[in-house]
């Protein structure tokens, strides 16, 4: 699924990548006619486990043409070629529990050995441009990068980021003490640590109020 909002430049492209047997999925085509209605910067919004390799580089591509300049956000999961699409950014941001993925290519082939080795050769190829185009993002050279594909590495928020496949993360918000230490039978230690920050900060405005009103009283009615 593919929704543009124009009017705050927000793209969303939740779903498959490429066009499944029923002829759904984000398309490149999609992508470029949603793109035109934005004219200044775009927020690519992205949740998806993956799909075409061709289809996520030419997302990929187009994203990085747009005169505007684009963002991406990781809502959830950009996985496989989605985790293509969402490097066009020149902010990539992990939000809260979002994972990324990084894999070899594979594929669905019929024939005989000499087919198969084709294939072979093809998918490697496609291994190899894949890893050339997460190195230049990580501080890491291509052979070390087709590694952590081969292993199907999954990186979460603060992973990305410390990978340089993602440049920010949105911070973790916590839940008022007594709003979570409510409900919850066993609430982690630094709940209560900040419980007792907020009770020492109101206690310390409370003697600064009480301070400042013997002063007004003593400046009134003084002895």
């Amino acid at each position: 699924m593919i929704l543009c909002k124009a009017d705050s430049g927000e793209l969303f492209l939740d779903g498959i990548i490429g066009a499944d047997w029923t002829g759904e999925g984000i398309t490149a085509a999609a992508v470029g006619d949603s793109l035109k209605a934005i004219k200044g910067r775009a927020v690519v919004r992205i949740n998806s486990p993956g799909g075409s390799a061709d289809e996520g580089v030419a997302i990929y591509n187009l994203l990085k043409r747009h005169a505007g300049g684009v963002d991406t956000h990781n809502e959830a999961l950009a996985a496989s070629a989605a985790s293509i699409i969402f490097l066009a950014g020149d902010k990539r941001t992990m939000e809260r529990g979002s994972k990324l993925m990084i894999h070899r290519a594979h594929t669905i082939a019929i024939g005989n050995s000499v087919d198969m080795t084709k294939m072979s050769e093809v998918l490697a190829m496609y291994d190899t441009q894949m890893a050339d185009l997460y190195a230049e993002y990580m501080a890491l050279d291509s052979t070390e990068v087709l590694s952590m594909m081969t292993d199907e590495t999954w990186f979460d928020a603060a992973d990305a980021v410390a990978s340089g496949l993602a440049t920010d993360l949105l911070p973790t918000v916590r839940r008022k003490a007594a709003a979570a230490a409510a409900w919850l039978k066993h609430p982690p230690q630094d709940l209560f640590e900040e419980a007792a920050e907020q009770e020492a900060a109101a206690i310390t405005k409370s003697a600064y109020s009480q301070r400042k009103e013997r002063e007004t009283r003593l400046r009134l009615y003084p002895r």
